[in-house]
């Protein structure tokens, strides 16, 4: 499985320097999920800390989605679209668990909203994108 991501021009461009010095970027991923004990309904979310960049990007992925193998990732920019920088990773296979009342899009909002201000306080920029099909993006509106 590869993962296309666009990231701000500077984080990109950081990255692309230390890709470009065959610097390591180190990192650290897990699952969190995201529901509550009055319905069924549960998302899932695959987070991974690019520790060496101070940036951590949350996906948010179908809840069958097998993520116990190794994940390809390219981040690209605006400005370069064609090139990314590749970043090779394992999950950890911890899953963090987080309750919320609500539906899907209201528990991704909540959990989006909690880990980018759990981040930004040790000064970590983060991005969530939803890697969910449009039609299993629909199932969650009324």
């Amino acid at each position: 499985m590869k993962i296309m991501s666009w990231l701000d021009p500077e984080d990109y461009w950081y990255m692309n320097s230390l890709s470009e010095q065959n610097k390591e970027i180190n990192y650290y991923g897990y699952v969190m999920e995201v529901g509550d004990e009055e319905d069924s309904s549960r998302i899932k979310i695959m987070v991974v800390e690019l520790q060496s960049v101070n940036l951590v990007v949350g996906f948010v992925v179908p809840l069958d989605m097998d993520l116990s193998g190794q994940i390809d990732m390219g981040f690209i920019c605006q400005e370069r679209p064609d090139k990314d920088v590749p970043i090779s990773c394992k999950l950890s296979g911890e899953v963090k668990e987080l309750n919320y009342t609500g539906d899907d899009i209201q528990k991704i909002e909540y959990a989006g909203l909690s880990l980018e201000k759990f981040y930004q306080n040790k000064g970590i920029k983060f991005y969530l994108l939803d890697l969910r099909t449009i039609s299993q993006q629909n199932q969650d509106r009324p």
